[in-house]
């Protein structure tokens, strides 16, 4: 990316989190300056107001571990502007008596050894000010400037990089983006397009910023600039019909108890192929409340045995699915279908213990058809065997049919297999499988799960979830902390439980991302 579009950038996120007082700022919504053909865009709110200011602060305080949040970031923008070398620029003086409401970003896909195409775009509530900043970066960079009209518009550009004032705006980017920049906010720009106007409304209006990413558009671009593979594409094509998938849109929220990012996009039932659209429709398993209580990390995918043979049949159509399945037969005595897609439900994931003799983790899988489970479990531990080198020996485990336990070379504990009626569980440890198979406390009892469901909210089931505090117990208790652990672990003790979970409403799926504050 050009250097003086990175430092906007930065400098202007950094702004963002200032949540300075309010004021009048110039210009519009900043998408009004923005091509309507643009595939990637963020904002932020500069200065937030009221209780939607109040609630940020309170979440920075959190953050930074501070009394006094405003006056740490700052700091932290004051320091940013003093290390950066090129362009010089000191916030107080260079860009504080300008900046407006809205900072946004807009990006286009790249080729070839570009790594950036597309435009920061900043309110300006002082043109002059603004340009004189402008001005100011040119005359202390590196690089050599010249003054350039577009469309009435005068601006200054190098070899890759262009800065100006727009309608209100202060522009920096590469000299193309730039220019369609100019021809967004003097015409149509990307808040009058349907796509786009549709996929945002649906968010939340108390957020600090928003995102919006239109796949159609950024693979119709890569595809007229050669960006990507043809035959990838078609592929990618056979997956996604993207002229019936909606763009996703998103929202970033803080409050005094959490962060949280929302994301929304349409995609109608029966859109995706087989059970490719339980993937994008996401959800929560029941399964997930059933692992152990004492969890630490926790996720599962609803409907996993039908999405994998979906994605499995997309994949192997175009190399020939059944000559694919005739020589696991013959040579490996497997059945696909029938040993494997056959009986698999949904399935989740746990890890425990907060010391490297304690830790334990593994995969619960839900068990649809018990008969084609029993049939096929010795099938596929003989596999692991002549196959995979392991040779396995049945142990007895509370809770469990039959299973096996495997030496894992280096682990402290063996890893075993084993099937009930209702579960196939793969763990590390015996007492981690009999406890999987529902032999102990119930994830779903414990304060981990219900602050997973507190932090995400109503309407949002927890898919995921992962306790922060049990992390640094581990970090800490296997003394691999480095010097950058050491930095960065007051700023995540600020954090309790993350958590994610999604959903579908209607043709819209929604998920959400939540991280408790401490």
């Amino acid at each position: 990316m050009p250097r003086v579009v990175l430092l906007a950038l930065i400098s202007l996120s950094l702004a963002a989190a200032g949540c300075g007082g309010s004021s009048a700022s110039g210009g519009d919504d900043p998408a009004s300056a923005v091509p309507a053909d643009a595939p990637i865009y963020a904002d932020a709110t500069l200065r937030p107001e009221g209780s939607l200011r109040d609630d940020a602060l309170a979440a920075a305080g959190k953050v930074l571990r501070t009394s006094d949040p405003q006056g740490e970031i700052d700091e932290l923008v004051r320091k940013a502007f003093a290390e950066s070398e090129d362009p010089k620029l000191d916030y107080e003086r260079d860009v504080a008596p300008w900046l407006g409401e809205k900072v946004a970003i807009w990006m286009a896909p790249t080729s070839g050894e570009q790594d950036f195409r597309g435009a920061v775009i900043a309110t300006a509530k002082d043109e002059d000010a603004a340009q004189a900043a402008i001005d100011r970066a040119v005359d202390g960079s590196d690089k050599t400037f010249s003054e350039r009209t577009y469309k009435d518009v005068t601006y200054q550009a190098s070899t890759d990089s262009a800065a100006g004032i727009v309608e209100g705006f202060a522009v920096f980017g590469t000299e193309p983006e730039f220019k369609k920049t100019v021809d967004a906010a003097k015409g149509d720009g990307l808040a009058s397009d349907d796509r786009f106007e549709k996929a945002m409304d649906g968010l939340e209006d108390d957020r600090l910023g928003s995102f919006y990413f239109d796949v159609r558009t950024l693979v119709d671009q890569a595809s007229r600039r050669r960006s990507v593979d043809a035959r990838e594409l078609e592929q990618f094509k056979r997956f996604f019909p993207l002229d019936e998938i909606g763009p996703v849109a998103g929202a970033f929220m803080a409050n005094r108890s959490r962060l949280a990012v929302d994301a929304m996009a349409d995609v109608p039932e029966g859109a995706l192929p087989g059970g490719l659209g339980a993937v994008t429709a996401g959800g929560s398993t029941p399964l997930l409340g059933e692992l152990p209580g004492d969890a630490w990390l926790a996720l599962g995918s609803p409907d996993f045995g039908q999405s994998v043979r979906a994605i499995y049949e997309q994949a192997a159509g175009a190399l020939g699915g059944a000559a694919i399945e005739g020589r696991l037969r013959q040579q490996l005595g497997l059945d696909l279908q029938d040993d494997v897609f056959s009986w698999i439900g949904d399935v989740a994931f746990f890890a425990r213990g907060t010391t490297m003799d304690t830790i334990e983790g593994g995969a619960v899988i839900e068990v649809t058809d018990a008969e084609k489970a029993e049939a096929a479990f010795p099938k596929l531990i003989g596999l692991a065997q002549t196959q995979g080198d392991v040779p396995a020996r049945p142990v007895r485990i509370d809770g469990a049919e039959t299973a096996f336990e495997v030496a894992a070379p280096g682990a402290p504990k063996p890893v075993v297999a084993a099937r009930s009626d209702d579960r196939v569980v793969i763990a590390l440890g015996r007492e981690a499988a009999a406890d999987a198979l529902g032999g102990g406390d119930r994830l779903a009892d414990s304060d981990t799960f219900s602050a997973a469901k507190t932090v995400l909210g109503d309407g949002v089931e927890p898919g995921f979830l992962l306790s922060m505090p049990a992390v640094l117990e581990l970090i800490r208790a296997a003394g691999s902390a480095d010097a950058d652990f050491e930095e960065a672990e007051p700023y995540l003790e600020a954090f309790g439980v993350l958590a994610g979970g999604s959903g579908r409403d209607g043709d819209t799926t929604r998920s959400r991302f939540a991280a408790e504050l401490e």
